[in-house]
């Protein structure tokens, strides 16, 4: 009872989110109240880092959706693959806004992205040149011979795939004719509009059934118990089409009004924290292990002997002053700015979460999943137990059933962000 307790006394501090109902509502929302405001710090193709306001970002998600219903897509299954990128996420949006979002990891062979597009019906999918070219080349084994090929690179239609540029341009045009389409869609926040496959060989991965309110309702909590700043920046590094990474790296973000930039892969982490300079990251434990001993190596390197073979932590070791400039350094070295690692996916050791502690970065580890859009329990702005992996999230509940003699038993979570169900499958 203790833990339900605590999360029932600290309800009165919980930060207060805004109601939004729908992914829309939540896009137009940002939009008009942060509209100039940098939603997105890019790279172009020179490696020039520019900005994408909030208004911009809405605008090309409403000129793809536009364009995507011209095409005759409305209501049905449009797929998204291919690396973190901002035309995933306009086009994330745009499908699930006027359809339903299938959203497929790129590191699968194609036969299994095949398969997911042929069990979902999926009627177009959107992605990088790579991943296209290689489905296109095994078309004959895609059911539906009318899918659509949409291309993130290509500047040009081709006779088999079309450009995502040209349609954004087809999208603009439409809008400025004064096409409404996109306005005028009215969401059912209950209907299933994101199917996710959890992985799972050919044939056995269970499709995820998620609405617009599971979403909804798990960015609203999540907001209340971690606020996510205006001023935040965030390094998106984890693979979009999970919701941990969608939900809180990317939906959240937006919510909130902050920036988000897209790591150009785990060789360039390095140089991207210095290019960016990050507040949030959201990661894995292995991750935060390897940064640590790299940062305790580096610090090593630097110090007189006697400090250098000091066993344990180093850092935490070191006497004040030298400490001092030491947590400067280290702090320099990770763009300045960051303040919070958030963690999930596994369990992180509490000696990591101390020694960036030691740094003052928080690292704040939650539990989720898939099927609960994702988040069920985290530490968060007004509780931090190293050893757990936090309270319930508000509006969500949990218990573990039939706990043997150690409280290991199956856990049992009910709350606005469970899923619908398993796609076509009851049982």
């Amino acid at each position: 009872m203790g833990k339900k307790n605590l999360a029932e006394k600290l309800k009165k501090k919980y930060h207060k989110a805004l109601e939004v109902t729908d992914l829309k509502d939540l896009l137009y929302k940002s939009a008009t109240r942060y509209t100039r405001r940098a939603a997105f710090k890019l790279k172009d193709k020179i490696g020039n880092i520019y900005k994408v306001t909030y208004e911009k970002f809405k605008q090309d998600v409403m000129a793809l959706g536009t364009a995507l219903i011209n095409l005759g897509l409305k209501d049905e299954y449009i797929a998204v693959t291919g690396k973190n990128s901002y035309n995933w996420a306009v086009s994330y949006l745009a499908a699930t806004i006027i359809g339903i979002v299938v959203p497929i990891d790129k590191e699968l062979k194609s036969e299994e992205i095949i398969n997911f597009l042929n069990v979902s019906s999926s009627k177009a999918i959107l992605g990088d040149d790579k991943y296209i070219n290689e489905l296109i080349s095994k078309k004959s084994e895609i059911t539906n011979k009318n899918t659509l090929f949409i291309n993130f690179n290509s500047e040009k239609d081709t006779n088999t795939y079309m450009s995502y540029s040209l349609l954004l341009d087809a999208g603009y045009n439409q809008l400025e004719e004064g096409n409404k389409d996109f306005d005028n869609i009215k969401i059912d926040p209950d209907a299933m509009k994101i199917l996710i496959f959890t992985s799972g060989t050919t044939g056995n991965a269970k499709g995820v059934c998620l609405s617009h309110k599971n979403i909804v309702s798990n960015i609203m909590s999540t907001f209340g118990i971690v606020k996510v700043k205006r001023s935040d920046q965030v390094l998106s590094i984890l693979p979009l089409h999970h919701t941990y990474e969608c939900t809180l790296g990317f939906l959240l973000v937006i919510y909130s009004g902050g920036c988000i930039s897209y790591c150009e892969g785990l060789r360039h982490i390095t140089n991207n924290i210095l290019e960016f300079k990050p507040t949030v990251i959201l990661c894995v434990p292995l991750l935060l292990e390897k940064m640590y001993k790299k940062i305790e190596a580096t610090v090593r390197k630097s110090l007189p002997e006697k400090y250098a073979n000091m066993e344990g932590d180093v850092i935490a070791n070191l006497p004040l002053i030298i400490k001092k400039i030491v947590k400067t350094k280290v702090k320099n070295s990770l763009g300045g700015r960051l303040r919070a690692f958030i963690v999930g996916a596994a369990p992180l050791s509490p000696d990591v979460i101390t020694s960036y502690k030691n740094l003052d970065i928080k690292s704040i580890q939650g539990y989720g999943l898939t099927e609960c859009s994702p988040l069920v329990a985290g530490n968060n702005d007004f509780y931090i137990n190293p050893d757990a992996v936090g309270l319930p999230i508000p509006n969500v509940s949990y218990k573990i059933d039939k706990p043997d003699s150690s409280g290991v038993g199956e856990i049992l979570v009910k709350g606005p962000n469970v899923m619908l169900g398993y796609y076509e499958d009851e049982a």
